[in-house]
């Protein structure tokens, strides 16, 4: 096979030289041996030629590929780009979408909670049963003053700096809040169970005989330092009997874990009843002073 591929140029050129030799021979037409050659070389070359075709066809297939491969690189790299835009301005609308929305709710609740006197703050960092807050002694805050959410109590305030306070949640184990079951007023005091994993606080000290059902509200009793009423959490689990009481698990309304901004309560506004305390004058008889408490404190106001 190879013999005859490497001579094929010499046995065309022997046919040829034949077919002159003939043609001058016999007197034959030059057009009818031109015509004869061109179809012979034709033939002969046709090889060739379908071969370079293929080549061509080949070398455009490839080039092409790799063409459109570069500019479907290209394309998916902007696409990329793109994706990742857009999944930066969704979580932006989101993250916006939930800040006008707490927004929203602290807007409503200090235009319905009048008889507070409530002071914003962003938390700052949270760590182990303690918040962080913005604001400080530069700003009116005191040792002891509660701090609240729409949705619940959250501590209180116990360390103070000129523009930063720590305030312990309900989780802290050093946060005891005077409480009790909203619709029959069975007494407890809510704790902290000190685990930072964890939201869930237990009621304790409530007596055998009381009543507590699961889903109960429990909100602040009138000895607590807190507003009484407002709302503390509610019991997720029966009662647990103890040697001289009983105590339930009590979920918070307010997550410290998640909280980004919260109130400080300044002053709670007493009600008209309240406005006014009882002095004894010389006859022994007691009569109602009519002063204003104005500058009183929330824990002036409450404590027991």
């Amino acid at each position: 096979m190879q013999t005859t591929e490497s001579n094929r140029a010499t046995i065309t050129c022997v046919v040829l030289v034949t077919f002159s030799l003939v043609s001058l021979a016999s007197g034959v037409r030059g057009g009818v041996i031109e015509q004869g050659i061109k179809t012979l070389v034709g033939v002969a070359m046709m090889p060739f030629l379908v071969a370079i075709d293929s080549l061509e066809d080949g070398t455009s297939y490839v080039t092409g590929y790799f063409t459109e491969y570069d500019e479907m690189r290209e394309s998916l790299r902007k696409m990329n780009e793109e994706y990742a835009q857009l999944q930066k301005q969704t979580s932006r609308f989101y993250e916006l979408r939930a800040e006008n929305e707490r927004l929203r709710t602290m807007m409503n609740f200090t235009r319905e909670e009048t008889q507070f006197d409530l002071h914003p703050a962003e938390v700052l960092q949270h760590s182990q049963g303690v918040l962080t807050i913005d604001v400080g002694s530069r700003y009116g805050v005191k040792e002891s003053m509660c701090v609240v959410t729409a949705e619940g109590i959250i501590g209180m305030v116990t360390q103070v700096g000129p523009y930063t306070s720590n305030v312990i949640t309900l989780q802290n184990a050093d946060c005891r809040v005077d409480a009790m079951i909203d619709w029959n007023r069975v007494r407890g005091q809510v704790q902290g169970t000190g685990n930072d994993l964890s939201k869930v606080c237990e009621m304790l000290y409530i007596d055998f005989k009381d009543e507590v059902l699961v889903g109960d509200l429990v909100v602040t009793s009138p000895d607590s330092v807190f507003p009484s009423g407002y709302p503390i959490g509610r019991v997720q689990s029966k009662p647990v009997n103890h040697d001289l009481d009983k105590s339930v698990w009590v979920a918070p309304l307010a997550d410290p874990f998640s909280v980004d901004e919260v109130f400080v309560l300044f002053r709670a506004d007493l009600k008209v009843e309240d406005l006014a305390y009882e002095v004894e004058i010389d006859d022994g008889e007691v009569e109602q002073d009519e002063t204003l408490l104005d500058f009183a404190t929330i824990q002036e106001r409450y404590a027991p």
